[in-house]
Order: structure tokens, then C-alpha cells, then sequence
């Protein structure tokens, strides 16, 4: 049997804790979870594209969760006033997102932190360790997304 502290799955785990963590402790001083950031860089990052349609759907996929976990998030981050929906011009069905200027006067501050925290985690990485490091991680990813 192999050592709990010393298998893949409680590195990843906790180190997905951490990361988590740091963002957190960083995105309070806006208000903001680290999935809440996450929604409004997706949003900033695809309308820049000139994709201005972006689905719930999208988003379930993008975070990896539920719908209901993501209209939650949504609601929230409208409430807060770092979103506005609005019904689609093209189909009366569906919400379009758009960043309000209250969000976009921060996004470039939360691309830091993520930066940031990206960097903690490669620290003492020589440039060709980072590259395996990511390669690795990669492979690990498409692993699990088959299951």
C-alpha cells in the first residue's frame, strides 16, 4: 500500500488547496473568490475575442461544475456588480454576460494574482524543469478528463 503523503492525488489535492487559498487571501480585498476571478477572466478574455455570447454552458466547462454552482457564482457576481445579463438579441432563451466597468478597472489586477501564484508554484524551476513540469501536468489532465 502505497504512503498517502507521498502519492500524486495528495500532492495535486493539496497543492490545488493552497493555490486556492493564496488567490483567496488576494481576491478579498475586492471581494471576490478565486472562482468568482476565474469567471470574470473568462468573460474579460472571450469578449476581447469579440465572442460577446458567452453560454453558462461555457462556463460549466471551463470551472468543471455544476450548473447550479455557476448560476450561484453569477448571481453573486451580479449582485456585486461585476456583471450584467441581459437578454440575447439573437435568442430570447438565453442571457448574455458582459463585464460592467466596475469589473474591467480590475481585471488586469487579477491576472496578476494569478500570475503570481502560478509563479509560487515554479519557484526554484529551471525554465526546462517548468516546460516538463507543464508537459507532465498536461498528460495528467487528459488522463482524468477521459474517465
Amino acid at each position: 500500500m502505497k504512503d498517502e503523503e507521498t502519492s500524486c492525488s495528495y500532492f495535486i489535492r493539496n497543492i490545488a488547496h493552497l493555490m486556492a487559498n493564496m488567490q483567496d487571501r488576494c481576491l478579498n480585498m475586492y471581494g471576490l473568490s478565486n472562482q468568482q476571478a476565474r469567471i470574470l477572466m473568462y468573460l474579460s478574455k472571450h469578449n476581447i475575442r469579440g465572442q460577446k455570447n458567452v453560454k453558462r454552458k461555457d462556463l460549466e466547462e471551463f470551472l468543471n461544475l455544476k450548473g447550479s454552482s455557476v448560476t450561484s457564482l453569477m448571481h453573486s457576481l451580479e449582485k456585486n456588480g461585476f456583471i450584467e445579463r441581459f437578454d440575447s438579441s439573437k435568442d430570447a432563451r438565453r442571457k448574455e454576460l458582459m463585464l460592467t466597468d466596475k469589473a474591467k478597472q480590475i481585471v488586469q489586477e487579477m491576472d496578476l494574482i494569478f500570475e503570481a501564484t502560478d509563479n509560487q508554484l515554479q519557484e526554484g524551476m529551471s525554465e526546462e524543469e517548468k516546460m516538463t513540469f507543464r508537459l507532465l501536468l498536461g498528460i495528467a489532465h487528459n488522463n482524468m478528463t477521459i474517465i
